[in-house]
């Protein structure tokens, strides 16, 4: 695998994540949640936390996690993630292309472009920020 491929993958892709330990720690106390709330009998709760040791990647989870509410990202919300961040790159990468051919033309201004890529970027990270506190916490809230 490239660099390239490397460092992208993962901003376009939030489902590929690998799983860290920390992932794997959040995820087996919502299962233990779960089963404490009543919502996993004693054997689901076992056959998930089983599931959770063969798991991977973040995509994986929603497996894992299948008719639990509030355990994983809706996917809703990991498209448009992944749509904003491509988009954002997008606009990013063509900016600067564009300064910098203004640039070799004898048209250099400052950073322009830096104002409407941190405007989006602001919004990316948002995004990915909710995205992230689905992984991270440890707890489903009790039920309806």
């Amino acid at each position: 695998m490239n660099t390239f491929t490397a460092t992208l993958g993962p901003l376009v892709s939030p489902d590929e994540i690998r799983l860290t330990g920390t992932d794997r720690q959040a995820a087996h106390a919502k299962i233990e949640s779960a089963a404490r709330q009543g919502t996993l009998s004693a054997k689901q709760a076992a056959d998930r936390h089983e599931l959770l040791d063969t798991a991977r990647t973040r995509g994986e989870l929603r497996q894992v996690f299948d008719g639990l509410d509030d355990a994983v990202p809706p996917s809703g919300l990991t498209l448009a993630l992944r749509i904003a961040t491509v988009g954002w790159l997008a606009v990013c990468a063509i900016q600067f292309v564009v300064w910098v051919v203004l640039a070799v033309f004898g048209h250099f201004d400052g950073p322009w472009w830096l104002w409407s890529d941190l405007g989006l970027g602001l919004g990316v990270a948002i995004l990915w920020w909710t995205n992230e506190s689905y992984h991270r916490k440890s707890h489903l809230p009790t039920g309806r």
